[in-house]
């Protein structure tokens, strides 16, 4: 069985549209989070996040760029943790993805994934909460995290505090049960179907896009019926003239 040593604190070399996706998410919250406190309203979180009176108004770029913005309110010590620890997780186990597929791919990945996300947030949005903006980098974070846990082999570990081995899919499982479990514990309703809807999508995107099996066997039967059937309808399409 293989461990994953931490002998470097990231990837040796970082493709471009990881680079791209990382300045974007360390700017847009930056910017947000230092000029908000010298505005009188929240303007740059509601030309950034995404709102159903923002979608009305044709910002159509905010079904990317929520995902892209961590909120803050000045720079203090949790902001800068919680996008520090962000950007880190994403630079890794985007990297992986992308080695494994290609920029390409997990570029219509990410893009995906934040679209299908921001119509689930516009949905529920129109059952209540209609003033309600919504942005947060954890969208993007999610989304990777359930790709790399499906791309990377399943006996592959990582080491909690440095010392602790953990099987890698328990600790993105962990870290995402415990955000929805607080979400719904408060009724945060947006947040909680945004985390479960961007996670599901990575899930299924990863089995039927990539063909890449869950590291719990008894999902297993399901995902290699999923692949096969999603094979044979983009054969019947590749034979139509």
């Amino acid at each position: 069985m293989q461990y994953q040593r931490p002998h470097r604190i990231g990837p040796p070399k970082t493709p471009s549209v990881v680079k791209i996706i990382l300045a974007l998410i360390l700017f847009i919250s930056v910017i947000t989070a230092i000029v908000t406190p010298f505005l009188k309203s929240n303007y740059l979180i509601y030309l950034f996040g995404i709102s159903l009176e923002g979608i009305k108004n044709f910002f159509f770029w905010q079904f990317f760029t929520f995902s892209l913005l961590q909120p803050g309110y000045g720079l203090d010590i949790s902001f800068i943790i919680v996008i520090i620890f962000n950007l880190y997780i994403i630079w890794v186990t985007a990297t992986t993805i992308v080695e494994n597929t290609s920029q390409k791919g997990y570029l219509i990945f990410y893009l995906l994934s934040s679209i299908f996300t921001g119509l689930v947030v516009l949905l529920t949005m129109l059952f209540g909460s209609q003033n309600y903006v919504f942005a947060n980098s954890t969208i993007t974070l999610y989304a990777t995290l359930i790709a790399w846990m499906m791309i990377v082999p399943s006996d592959t570990r990582i080491f909690l505090f440095f010392a602790i081995p953990i099987k890698h899919y328990w600790l993105v499982l962990g870290l995402i049960g415990y955000n929805l479990l607080s979400s719904l514990s408060t009724m945060q309703l947006i947040p909680f179907f945004a985390y479960l809807s961007v996670s599901l999508f990575a899930y299924f995107y990863a089995v039927i896009v990539w063909q890449r099996f869950s590291p719990f066997i008894h999902l297993n039967k399901m995902e290699r019926r999923l692949i096969y059937t999603s094979s044979r309808i983009s054969q019947k399409f590749r034979k139509k003239p």
